[in-house]
C-alpha cells in the first residue's frame, strides 16, 4: 500500500466517528418521527371517533324523542307518516325514517304513504334485533338500502306503548354519501386516508375516493389484527385498496362508537419527506466533507510527507548505485528536517568508512604486490643456485604464476579502485612478457581482447589460467608457432580463447590430466563456475574458458555489507 493511500485511508479513518456520530443522530432522528407519527394518527382517529360517537348520541336523541311522540306510538299511520316527513325533512344525513312493530312489519315510514303499500319487514336486520333484545340504541352494519337505493347505515331504538310495553322501534336510514361528506375535506389525499367499517368489516367511509371504496370488504389480513383489539393503536401496512404504504392510528370496534372501525393512515413518505430530505443533505454535506479531506489529506501528504519521503527513496537509490557523494539538504526542526540531517550524517561516515578501507586495502593489496614480487625474485635467485634442468624450469613456471598475479594486483590498482581489474590491459600486458621472457626475438602473441573489467576474485582466478595456458600454448606449440590470445563477450557471458598451432593426442582430457598445471586449471575453473572446452581441429588447438562475469558493484555490496557487520560487532 502507497504512502498516498495510506494517508487517504488515514483521512477516512478519521472521518469514521463523525460519520457514525451522524448515523446514530439520524437514527434517532427517524425513531423520534416514527413515534410522534404513530401517536399523531391514533391521537386524530380517536378524534374522529369521538366526532361520530357524538353524532350518533344525536341520532339517538331524535330517535328516543320519536319514540315518545304519541303519533308515533299509537300507530296512527296518517300521523305517523307527517311526524316522520317532518322529523326527516330537518335532518339533511336522514334518507328514512320509520316505525316497526314486534314482528318487524313497518307500520310507518317518512317516505311512503299507506296509499303506497306495505314496506318490506325489517325483521330480518340485524340492528332490529339488538335494539329489542337489548331495549337500547343499537347501530347497524352496511346496507343499500331496499327503497332508497343509496348507501346507509340504520340505527333504532326501542319505543313503548302506555302500559311500558316495548312494542315495536323507531330505526333510521343514515346517508353514507351524506356522512362522507361532512368529514370529507383537504386533509385527506393520497397521503392522508381516514376510513370507517361495520362490525362485520365493511367499510362505511374511505377518504379520500368515498365512491370506490364503500361497500367493499375491510383488508382481510389487517381486520383480522385489528377488529378484536380492547384499546386503540396503530400498525404499518401496504394498503391492497391503493397500494400505498401508510402508518396507521384506528379505534377497534369494541371502542369506537355504535361498534364501528375507526382509522387514519398517514403515508410513510409523506411522513419521512422532510428527514428524508435532510438526510439526503446531511449524507450529501458528509461525502463533500469526505472528498475535501481525502483531497487534503493527498494534497498536504504529497507536499509535506510524499515528496520529502521520495527524495529520500531517490538518495538512496543514487548511494547504492555507488555515488555517496550526494547529500538531501534537509535542514530543520520537523521530523524530516531531522531524518534529512542523519541521513546525510550516515552518508559522512559512510564515505568516510568506505575511503578509510580503500586506503586500508590499496596498502594491502600494494603489500601483497610487493610480497608477490619479493617472492618472485627469490624463485629468480634460488633457480640460478639449481643446476638439473627440469628442477629449474619448474621454478621459472612458478615464477610466472607469481608474477601473472603480481600483474593482476598491479591492474586493479592501474583500474582506479580495489574493486575491479582491467582484465583487457591484464591480457595484453601478460602475452607481452611472456612473449619476451618464452618466445623467440619477434615473435609474440597474438591479442585480440574486448574491454573486460572483473571483480578481482575473478580476476585472479582467470590470471593464473590465462598464464597457464599461454605458457603451455608457448610450451607445446613448437618453433614459429602463432598465439593467438582472444577475450571478449557471448551470449552466455565471458569467453577467453587461447590457439595455437599443433594437434593434440586422440585420448587428451583437460578434467583428466596429472600434471599440477591442468589441475590448477580446473581448480580455477570451479572457483569462477566457469567451463572449459578444449578443441583440435586442422592442426590447431584451442582452449576456450567461459563464465559469467560478476557485477562490481555486488563486490562492493558485499564490502558494504562487511563494513556494517564490523561496526555492530564492535
Amino acid at each position: 500500500m502507497s504512502l498516498g493511500v495510506r494517508l487517504a485511508v488515514l483521512g477516512g479513518l478519521t472521518l469514521l466517528p463523525v460519520v457514525g456520530m451522524q448515523a446514530l443522530n439520524q437514527f434517532d432522528l427517524r425513531r423520534a418521527r416514527e413515534a410522534e407519527v404513530r401517536a399523531s394518527v391514533m391521537q386524530q382517529a380517536e378524534r374522529l371517533a369521538g366526532e361520530q360517537a357524538r353524532l350518533f348520541d344525536g341520532i339517538r336523541l331524535v330517535l328516543k324523542t320519536l319514540a315518545e311522540i304519541d303519533e308515533v306510538r299509537s300507530g296512527e299511520p296518517a300521523a305517523c307518516v307527517s311526524t316522520l316527513a317532518a322529523v326527516r325533512s330537518a335532518h339533511d344525513g336522514f334518507e328514512a325514517i320509520g316505525v316497526a312493530d314486534k314482528t318487524g312489519r313497518v307500520t310507518c315510514a317518512s317516505h311512503r304513504t299507506p296509499a303506497d303499500g306495505e314496506l318490506p319487514a325489517i325483521s330480518d336486520r340485524g340492528y332490529f334485533r339488538r335494539a329489542l333484545e337489548g331495549q337500547d340504541f343499537a347501530v347497524g352494519t352496511y346496507a343499500y338500502g331496499r327503497q332508497t337505493r343509496t348507501h346507509v347505515i340504520h340505527m333504532a331504538h326501542p319505543y313503548r306503548d302506555a302500559e311500558g310495553q316495548t312494542v315495536g322501534v323507531v330505526f333510521i336510514a343514515l346517508s353514507l354519501d351524506w356522512l362522507a361528506r361532512q368529514l370529507d375535506g383537504p386533509a385527506w389525499n393520497s397521503d392522508r386516508a381516514f376510513s370507517i367499517a361495520d362490525a362485520g368489516g365493511t367499510m362505511l367511509v374511505r377518504l379520500p375516493d368515498q365512491e370506490r371504496f364503500v361497500g367493499k370488504p375491510f383488508p382481510a389480513d389487517l381486520w383480522a389484527a385489528t377488529h378484536e383489539a380492547r384499546e386503540p393503536g396503530t400498525f404499518d401496512a401496504v394498503s391492497p385498496l391503493d397500494g400505498v404504504r401508510r402508518i396507521v392510528g384506528y379505534v377497534p370496534p369494541s371502542l369506537g362508537p355504535g361498534g364501528l372501525y375507526v382509522g387514519v393512515g398517514y403515508s410513510r413518505s409523506a411522513a419521512f419527506a422532510a428527514l428524508d430530505a435532510a438526510t439526503f443533505r446531511d449524507i450529501a454535506a458528509a461525502a463533500a466533507a469526505t472528498l475535501l479531506a481525502l483531497f487534503f489529506a493527498w494534497f498536504v501528504g504529497r507536499r509535506l510527507i510524499r515528496r520529502p519521503v521520495s527524495d529520500l527513496i531517490a538518495l538512496t537509490e543514487r548511494w547504492r548505485a555507488g555515488d555517496l557523494s550526494v547529500r538531501s539538504g534537509a535542514r530543520g526542526d520537523t521530523e524530516f528536517g531531522q531524518l534529512g540531517a542523519a541521513f546525510d550524517a550516515l552518508a559522512n561516515d559512510l564515505q568516510a568508512a568506505l575511503e578509510h578501507k580503500d586506503v586500508l586495502l590499496r596498502e594491502l593489496n600494494h603489500r601483497i604486490m610487493n610480497s608477490l614480487q619479493t617472492i618472485a625474485s627469490l624463485f629468480k635467485l634460488q633457480s640460478r643456485s639449481v643446476t638439473d634442468p627440469t628442477a629449474r624450469r619448474q621454478f621459472d613456471v612458478a615464477v610466472g604464476r607469481i608474477n601473472s598475479v603480481a600483474l593482476a594486483y598491479r591492474r586493479m590498482h592501474t583500474a582506479g579502485g580495489i574493486e575491479t581489474v582491467d582484465f583487457t590491459g591484464f591480457v595484453r600486458e601478460l602475452c607481452q612478457d611472456l612473449s619476451r621472457s618464452l618466445m623467440p626475438d619477434g615473435e609474440t602473441c597474438r591479442v585480440d581482447a574486448d574491454p573486460v573489467v572483473l571483480v578481482p576474485e575473478q580476476a585472479m582466478s582467470l590470471a593464473l589460467v590465462v598464464n597457464e595456458l599461454v605458457t603451455n600454448a608457448i610450451k607445446h606449440g613448437g618453433p614459429g608457432s602463432a598465439i593467438t590470445v582472444k577475450l571478449g563477450r557471448s551470449s552466455e557471458g565471458c569467453r577467453l580463447a587461447v590457439r595455437n598451432r599443433g594437434s593434440l593426442p586422440p585420448d587428451f582430457r583437460a578434467d583428466d590430466r596429472r600434471g599440477f598445471g591442468m589441475q590448477m586449471v580446473n581448480a580455477m575453473m570451479r572457483q569462477l563456475e566457469g567451463r572449459l572446452e578444449v578443441s583440435s581441429i586442422a592442426g590447431e588447438t584451442e582452449f576456450a574458458v567461459t563464465f559469467v562475469p560478476r557485477p562490481p558493484a555486488e563486490v562492493e555490496l558485499a564490502v558494504l555489507a562487511s563494513t556494517a557487520g564490523t561496526a555492530r560487532a564492535g
